[in-house]
């Protein structure tokens, strides 16, 4: 019987489980995981902190019992402390007694995600009782407890702008916190946006009571009686009741490292299409590995869950027995904050121009339903970014209220997926409804922009 170890359990590691077990019953699948949760979903926790998601277990896709019922024999409270590529061994803690035991295995899977260098960067916060950042779903119920013993009026300080600082905001403030975000460059969402699109977002986010400080990277922070009183910069220092930090993360690659498994510059396991490493014996998924991207042929690292699971579903398919290939990924992302959805795919112009493309860009501010519609005025802020010499799209970025900022995106990374042209995109033929929107739909029209330099059809060279 071969014997498949699995290090992890979050939502990469028991996909590969659940999907090698399905497609060969007859397989040995133990899943070895350091906290009490398994196939948990760490994107919902600010939706727990503000009380959205009622309870913690909501955040979990499938109980720990579904899992035994399919033969998976899921180890809790276990650390993985050793790995034995030569003789295909490993050793593992229990974390309640410390005893140490040795298993074998036939093929290894690594899960072990991202991990938190917070502590690396501001050595001084370890015992602070009120600076948190998000590490496992434990972490939702401690910062949630904190925010409610403090009560309303109290002050939170989120440092970092992106997806997760830019995702508790609103959960905070449900609680009656008065928040204050800290970036360290000049503008908020610096990995997502351009920086007109965040200055749209920071003056939406002013208007709901946000206090935003800019070009302040954090310095120290000032521990008194085992509290933090303020935050340090280089711009000045900032009072605050309790801290949380949004930014910091790397994969979690200590292990991938004593195995000498080959990694890139992010510090993630290098996979190839099958989910594979450098080690024909060991797979990599989620977000300890980097993957290519599909339109720079790049390797990159992107943490993202819709990733994970993808990766978890082909590793678990070639070691069940069944041919399957994970392409890579186009970098899509969204958030919402308060009621507007802020989303991307691929690459901004000035990304593209980096890598050496020729890019051109169509921008726009659109309505997102028939103008005769109430509530037809709502705009969608759009921008399609496309090469000059081959028409193909590179990527889009949107802010808008609603879904329908989400869905446009999606679109784009479809077609993104694909190699598509801002031809492909002219004759997608997107529906048309007044409510959800306008006959020419702003991707459209969009793409007629982009037309104007490109010309009404592909060259004939394409």
């Amino acid at each position: 019987m071969q014997k498949i170890v699995i290090i992890g359990a979050g939502a990469g590691g028991m996909a590969v489980a659940s999907r090698a077990k399905r497609l060969n019953n007859s397989l040995n699948v133990t899943v070895l995981e350091k906290t009490n949760y398994a196939s948990f979903a760490l994107c919902g926790i600010p939706y727990y902190i503000g009380n959205i998601v009622k309870e913690l277990d909501d955040l979990l896709f499938y109980p720990p019992e579904e899992f035994t019922k399919r033969g998976i024999d899921l180890k809790f409270g276990k650390e993985v402390t050793e790995v034995d590529v030569e003789n295909k061994t490993l050793r593992f803690r229990d974390l309640k007694t410390g005893k140490e035991e040795t298993i074998s295995w036939d093929k290894l899977v690594l899960a072990t995600g991202a991990k938190s260098k917070v502590s690396k960067i501001w050595p001084e916060i370890n015992n602070a009782k009120n600076i948190f950042y998000i590490t496992h779903l434990d972490s939702g119920e401690i910062i949630r407890n904190y925010a409610l013993n403090l009560g309303k009026g109290k002050k939170a300080i989120i440092i970092g702008s992106g997806y997760v600082g830019l995702e508790l905001i609103e959960n905070l403030i449900n609680l009656g916190l008065k928040v204050t975000v800290i970036e360290a460059l000049n503008q908020i969402l610096p990995r997502m946006l351009d920086p007109d699109l965040a200055g749209i977002v920071e003056d939406y986010l002013k208007t709901k009571g946000v206090e935003i400080i800019k070009n302040s990277p954090v310095e120290s922070f000032e521990i008194q009686n085992n509290l933090a009183v303020k935050v340090k910069t280089s711009n000045g220092n900032f009072d605050g009741d309790m801290f949380v930090i949004g930014i910091g993360i790397e994969p979690n690659n200590d292990l991938a490292k004593q195995m000498k498994l080959n990694l890139g510059n992010s510090g993630g396991v290098i996979v190839n299409e099958k989910l594979l490493t450098n080690n024909p014996d060991v797979y990599a998924v989620g977000d300890v590995t980097e993957h290519k991207d599909l339109i720079t042929g790049k390797y990159v690292w992107r943490p993202f869950a819709q990733i994970a699971n993808k990766m978890g579903y082909i590793a678990g398919s070639n070691i069940g027995g069944m041919e399957a290939e994970f392409r890579g990924s186009v970098g899509t992302s969204a958030l919402k904050a308060f009621d507007i959805i802020i989303a991307r795919t691929g690459l901004s112009k000035a990304e593209a121009e980096k890598l050496g493309f020729k890019p051109i860009e169509a921008s726009m501010n659109a309505g997102i339903r028939a103008h005769y519609i109430p509530g037809g005025e709502n705009k969608i802020y759009l921008k399609i970014v496309a090469d000059n010499k081959t028409g193909k799209l590179l990527g889009a970025q949107a802010i808008g209220p609603g879904e329908s900022v989400f869905w446009r995106v999606n679109v784009i990374a479809s077609l993104l997926t694909i190699k598509g042209t801002i031809w492909d995109l002219f004759n997608s033929d997107i529906g048309y409804q007044p409510t959800l929107s306008p006959a020419w739909d702003p991707l459209i029209i969009a793409s007629r922009l982009l037309m104007r330099d490109l010309g009404e059809k592909p060259p004939s060279s394409l």
